[in-house]
């Protein structure tokens, strides 16, 4: 079985007023949607992976304030078809894994693969397909799916995902 993760689609990443916006971002709006489509045609479940910061997160002291849990900026995008029977998974640090319930809603769903996508591939994207990786299942990556503010950051990224951790990447 197989898990979509949608991963920080929030509206401090994408819409350029947000806190910390990527400007590729809004390119792989439409290829998600996509992806959700074909999951939820298939019976397989979404998760929407969401940063939610503490107000005085250490965080911020590298990447300043952003994504603060009830905060307009913690959000996902509109654009996204986001329904009441998907999962949504708060996290505190760049691993969909690290602190949250990730593994335990996955292995009661059956899922031994996640269709990784978000932002920003070269770190939360890649951090989760590290943890997802080490804990043995199998990460695919569309790279259509995935955004980063720099090209060679994210090249190195899906390399290393692939070289590294196993990943596959179409």
């Amino acid at each position: 079985m197989r898990a979509l993760l949608v991963i920080d689609m929030l509206k401090d990443f994408v819409y350029e007023e947000g806190a910390l916006p990527v400007h590729s971002a809004r390119k792989i709006i439409e290829p998600i949607n996509r992806k959700i489509a074909e999951f939820r045609s298939r019976g397989e479940p979404v998760f929407f992976i969401c940063d939610a910061h503490d107000k005085e997160d250490e965080e911020f002291e590298v990447w300043g304030e952003h994504a603060v849990e009830g905060t307009w900026g913690a959000e996902v995008i509109d654009e996204l078809d986001r329904r009441e029977e998907d999962v949504v998974i708060k996290k505190k640090r760049f691993s969909a894994f690290y602190g949250t319930n990730l593994e335990e809603e996955l292995r009661k769903r059956g899922v031994d693969e996640v269709v990784l996508t978000g932002v920003l591939t070269n770190i939360c994207v890649l951090h989760t397909a590290a943890d997802a990786a080490m804990r043995g299942f199998r990460v695919v990556v569309p790279r259509d799916c995935v955004a980063a503010i720099d090209e060679n950051a994210e090249r190195w990224a899906l390399m290393h995902m692939a070289e590294v951790l196993g990943a596959e990447i179409v």
